[in-house]
């Protein structure tokens, strides 16, 4: 038992090369008819698209690591405030959205012109016959372009309506207040005004702008830019280097500009207290009659001088240190930058230089990016180590400042120790002229240092160097016109390639003879091919079988088979299948027909009680027949007719439909009538419904030889096999054979398009609906043929 479940358990199938693509052959008019629209949408593709053009510039950026020194000690001084760079930093520095927002703003890029060229679309960049000056922009006009017709020389239309507006005169409608002036002069006369929004329009230009590094070693970046008008290619290069240019010079000037801001406020307060320390010895003079100073006076003086210009320079770095601490205390408060400079321990300028280029470099990325970006995190943290570092090094700084100015002071107190050995009115006097040299030391140091830094200032200079100016080429970028029609033409080949397989994955017929076989376990006793409908014979027409064509030839050998079915003793024989439309009447009645032609008795019996249409297709009446015989109501001879097609070829149709055509069948009159048939007719062949629909082709074919099953290519379900599968291991009908019916041998065999059914159905429920494969492949059909 097991190895009959083994025998008709299905079979896995091999992949068969041949056989798939024969798949393709049966829609090969699926190619041609996409390849030829694929390239007509290519054509219309590259009509309405407008080239692209590619605008390049070359800029040199001198890099902390990969610059140059120089070691020419004036060119330093002149250039202490310059700073240095990171390529990687002025690349997302160029591609910032800030930048590209100016751009926009500088060339009014955010109003375009266009005009219509026969299918393409002109961009009217500089050429435009109208200049659109706008004084405000309303929310209307960035959904809605504004069209302009010039009228003449002097006036023009908006939209087409009927007023004219003159050149220069201020307009005000739903797209907002604005001018309309002459521009260049152009041909066409209609133009499209197109409003975008400027922050939109940046970030739609950054996407094309492109910024690499032409060596890995080197810090020259090539930037690249496409757009439809090489000119506006080139404007945007020029003017995003302009204010990238200008962008970095205010940087850079900002530290030498906070230093001076600190040196004029202490030269400020200390020409103040110079004056007064000038008027104190001058009013002193004048009112003791001092002329001068005893030697032993002018050498106290002396000392006490240079001590207190060395205790003048410690509170001077004291209050330098002092001023660093507030600023590094309220860093990014607004608080003033101090004078590195004026510093001289190297590590804390050190520093303070980084503190100040980190600073510098937050305030960049926080006008591009948020706070959240992984590099400004870094540098927050950065800043916050500088910041803890240099708050120790001021404290280290100051403790020796103190002692320093402790030893100073004492040293002071000694000077001063002896000057009261000197008269009362010199020692005073040293005193005021000691203040006054103070000051004037102060005085002169500043203005030194305020001219150093005026001219560092002043030749302070760009990091960057324009290489190669912008400039665009003629050749199209895109599109490109092979690579357009070479896509259009594979994309013409793969989407036919992917309909037609999802076409055969939707597909759930039979196909092949092959599955038939594989699937049911059953013998094929023939196939029967299409038979193509012609104005004398339509398709479902009985056919001559005189002729010589495909199909009769097909009969021929059906009827030839029928000598090895069942030892070539089966003589009544049962034609059913799993639906209605899978061709019981046409090829029974063409068998039975074939079978007289060979000198045989035939009578086909029409015992589908419940929706008879064997005698429509025989042309004969169906007032009386096997239902009268089964109720007992005729003689069996009275209800035979001659069909007409051949002496031999009898039929007894149907007869009335009856309320209970089971039991009809099951009331024993039924193997009587085929007993006293068969005695008089060489082959009884029964036209039964479907075995898939009813029970009554079961009840028929316990009383038969042979039962032809039929399988319709393209119509029948392969689930209906496993239906037969079934018939074949329970032995349910004798000597079960099939008969692959409606094969279409045209486009590769086994997938050709099945020819025409006629309705079949069983009650309502039992309706079968047309397969949606089939009705895809047809409307398919009908576009190729109208194309």
């Amino acid at each position: 038992m097991a190895g009959s479940t083994d025998f008709y358990a299905e079979e896995e199938k091999a992949f068969d090369l041949n056989e798939y693509l024969r798949r393709y052959v049966r829609f090969w008019y699926l190619f041609p008819l996409f390849l030829v629209l694929s390239l007509i949408a290519a054509f219309f593709y590259l009509q309405v698209t407008p080239p692209t053009y590619l605008s390049k510039a070359t800029l040199l950026v001198k890099d902390e690591k990969k610059g140059i020194e120089s070691d020419n000690g004036i060119m330093e001084d002149m250039a202490q405030f310059a700073g240095n760079k990171l390529v990687e930093n002025e690349i997302e520095i160029l591609k910032s959205q800030t930048l590209m927002d100016q751009v926009v703003k500088g060339l009014g890029l955010d109003i375009a012109c266009y005009a219509m060229d026969g299918l393409k679309t002109v961009d009217l960049y500089k050429n435009s016959p109208v200049i659109v000056k706008p004084d405000l922009i309303s929310e209307f006009a960035l959904k809605n372009p504004m069209t302009i017709r010039i009228v003449d020389e002097n006036h023009f239309q908006i939209n087409d309506e009927t007023p004219k507006f003159a050149y220069g005169q201020k307009l005000r409608n739903a797209w907002g207040i604005f001018k309309v002036e002459k521009g260049a002069s152009s041909d066409f006369t209609d133009i499209e005004v197109k409003f975008s929004d400027a922050k939109a329009l940046a970030s739609g230009m950054m996407a094309r702008l492109i910024i690499d590094k032409q060596n890995i070693k080197s810090t020259v970046l090539l930037l690249t830019f496409e757009d439809p008008s090489m000119q506006r290619g080139k404007d945007v290069l020029n003017e995003l280097l302009d204010v990238y240019i200008q962008s970095s010079l205010n940087d850079k000037n900002s530290e030498a500009s906070n230093t001076l801001k600190f040196i004029e406020s202490r030269l400020g307060l200390i020409t103040g207290e110079l004056g007064d320390v000038e008027r104190d010895v001058e009013s002193y003079k004048r009112n003791q009659g001092l002329t001068d100073v005893s030697t032993e006076s002018n050498l106290f003086l002396e000392n006490i001088k240079e001590n207190d210009a060395r205790l003048n320079d410690v509170n001077i770095k004291l209050g330098v240190l002092e001023s660093v601490e507030n600023y590094i205390r309220n860093a990014g408060a607004g608080a003033v930058a101090p004078a590195t400079y004026l510093i001289n321990d190297p590590v804390l300028v050190s520093l303070l230089n980084k503190f100040n280029e980190l600073q510098l470099q937050k305030e960049r990325y926080a006008r591009t990016t948020t706070e959240n970006n992984p590099i400004v995190e870094t540098i927050t943290t950065q800043l916050a180590s500088t910041k803890q570092a240099i708050t120790e090094n001021l404290q280290n700084l100051r403790r020796g400042m103190d002692v320093t100015k402790q030893s100073l002071e004492s040293v002071n107190n000694k000077f001063s120790a002896g000057l009261r050995s000197i008269p009362q009115k010199e020692r005073e006097f040293v005193g005021i002229k000691r203040q006054q040299s103070i000051k004037e030391g102060l005085y002169l140091y500043l203005l030194q240092k305020r001219e150093e830094t005026a001219l560092a200032y002043a030749s302070t200079v760009t990091d960057t160097r324009l290489v190669d100016a912008p400039s665009a080429s003629s050749a199209v970028v895109s599109p490109q016109k092979n690579l357009v029609w070479f896509g259009a033409g594979i994309i013409g080949l793969i989407i036919p390639a992917i309909l037609i397989n999802i076409l055969i994955l939707l597909n759930n017929t039979v196909q092949t003879r092959e599955e038939i076989e594989r699937l049911t376990h059953a013998s094929i006793l023939g196939e029967i091919g299409v038979m193509k409908s012609t104005k004398n014979q339509p398709q479902e027409a009985i056919i001559k079988m005189t002729s010589r064509n495909a199909v009769a030839e097909q009969f021929r050998a059906l009827r030839t088979n029928l000598q090895y079915l069942g030892n070539g003793r089966c003589r009544k024989i049962l034609f059913t299948s799993s639906i209605g439309a899978e061709g019981k009447s046409f090829v029974s009645v063409n068998l039975a027909a074939s079978l007289a032609y060979s000198d045989k008795r035939v009578i086909l019996i029409g015992l589908d009680l419940r929706k008879p249409t064997l005698h429509e297709r025989l042309e004969v009446a169906n007032l009386k027949g096997a239902s009268n015989y089964l109720v007992g109501q005729n003689n069996l001879q009275d209800l035979i007719q001659a069909t007409g097609v051949h002496p031999r070829f009898d039929v007894l149709t149907s007869g009335p439909i009856p309320p209970n055509p089971s039991e009809l069948l099951g009331n024993g009159r039924l193997a009587a009538m085929l007993n006293e048939l068969s005695t008089q007719y060489d082959y009884v062949l029964i036209d039964a419904p479907p075995f898939g629909l009813v029970t009554d082709a079961s009840i028929i074919a316990e009383h038969v030889d042979a039962t032809l099953y039929l399988v319709r290519f393209n119509y029948t379900l392969r689930d209906h096999l496993k239906r037969i599968s079934d018939l074949q291991r329970n032995k349910r009908f004798n000597n079960l054979s099939i008969i692959f019916n409606g094969v279409n041998y045209g486009a590769g065999y086994g997938y050709g398009y099945g020819y025409g059914g006629y309705g079949y159905g069983y009650y309502a429920e039992a309706e079968v609906s047309t397969s949606k494969l089939q009705q895809v492949e047809s409307r398919l059909r009908k576009l190729v043929r109208k194309s």
